[in-house]
């Protein structure tokens, strides 16, 4: 199995609503989405749906960990059920593939993207774009969602703080 092989993330922005998701490795960004549930559906088929999702990206590219951001609780504790809920289903998929487990604290991840562990979102999307290369088609930046590019800057903490890799 070569280096590259070994050291593929899954990195994943949890949420209900929404779920950033993207795999990548030191050198590039290979896939990246961001995983929208339909709001018409009952709660448990919107779990349902964020675990088939995870379920056919760790199939196709064959990760050998989970980067996923740890729970931020605010003033909305219905939300942060919601989100717990889906987050055990991601690492429910993860742990039943084999995935080694990390987790990282919102501050975490700006500190180790910008050097600030208070960065906005725009200061963190200029420096994943400088940090990863990331696809352009037709040499346009492609319009991506918050929670997409969190997923991206989850990956990139979590490949420059593991020691080997």
């Amino acid at each position: 199995m070569s280096t590259l092989m070994l050291n593929k993330v899954l990195a994943i922005d949890p949420g209900f609503d929404r779920v950033g998701v993207a795999v990548l490795d030191k050198e590039k960004l290979f896939f990246s989405e961001c995983v929208e549930t339909d709001r018409k559906l009952p709660h448990a088929e919107r779990l349902l749906q964020i675990g088939i999702a995870v379920r056919k990206v760790i199939k196709k590219w064959k990760p050998q960990s989970l980067a996923i951001e740890t729970l931020f609780f605010n003033q909305n504790t219905t939300n942060a059920l919601k989100v717990s809920e889906a987050r055990g289903v991601i690492l429910y998929e993860a742990s039943g593939a084999g995935l080694e487990v990390y987790e990282y604290s919102p501050q975490a991840i700006k500190i180790a993207v910008t050097g600030y562990g208070k960065a906005d979102k725009k200061q963190m999307e200029g420096m994943v774009w400088k940090l990863i290369k990331l696809p352009t088609p037709n040499g346009k930046r492609k319009k991506r969602l918050d929670d997409e590019l969190d997923a991206i800057a989850l990956g990139i903490t979590h490949l420059a703080t593991q020691k080997g890799i």
